[in-house]
């Protein structure tokens, strides 16, 4: 599943997918703290059908039962151009726990890996990947988006 991320000017970060159902869902990550979940219209994707708000507890909680996901940065994208973005390793992905040399990213690269807080420009092949990385690639939308798939767990 892909994830799109996206800047709400005065508001937050939104961060927003479609559903194998075709159902458009939106979660805004607020400056004071709260998280929006949205449902949107089936005839327009951009209306918000129903939405409902959650205090960082109740985000908690509901993140526990909820599967981890793709979530694919995309970095100052140029039309028509290369696309620089950032992706999540996560915790079930079939890429954890192996080299970084073993995943078939021809049309992307990978620039660096941020771990524990800590950047790793350049990393080689050997690198070992674990859950909680961030991979910061550069390459076609199309390339990234190949890679993206790659670190998807697997349902």
């Amino acid at each position: 599943m892909r994830i799109d991320r996206q800047e709400v000017p005065g508001i937050g970060t939104l961060h927003a997918f479609t559903t194998r159902a075709g159902q458009r869902v939106g979660v805004i990550q607020r400056r004071d703290g709260l998280r929006t979940l949205a449902l949107y219209r089936d005839d327009d994707p951009q209306a918000v059908q129903r939405a409902a708000t959650f205090d960082a507890d109740e985000a908690h909680h509901l993140v526990d039962l909820l599967h981890p996901a793709m979530t694919v940065e995309h970095v100052d994208p140029v039309p028509d151009g290369p696309c620089l973005a950032r992706l999540a390793v996560v915790t079930g992905s079939p890429a954890a726990g192996r080299p970084l040399g073993r995943l078939d990213a021809r049309a992307a690269r990978v620039l660096a890996l941020v771990r524990d807080g800590r950047l790793v420009g350049w990393p080689d092949a050997r690198t070992e990947l674990r859950g909680g990385d961030t991979l910061v690639v550069a390459g076609t939308p199309e390339g990234v988006d190949a890679l993206a798939a790659m670190l998807e767990p697997r349902d």
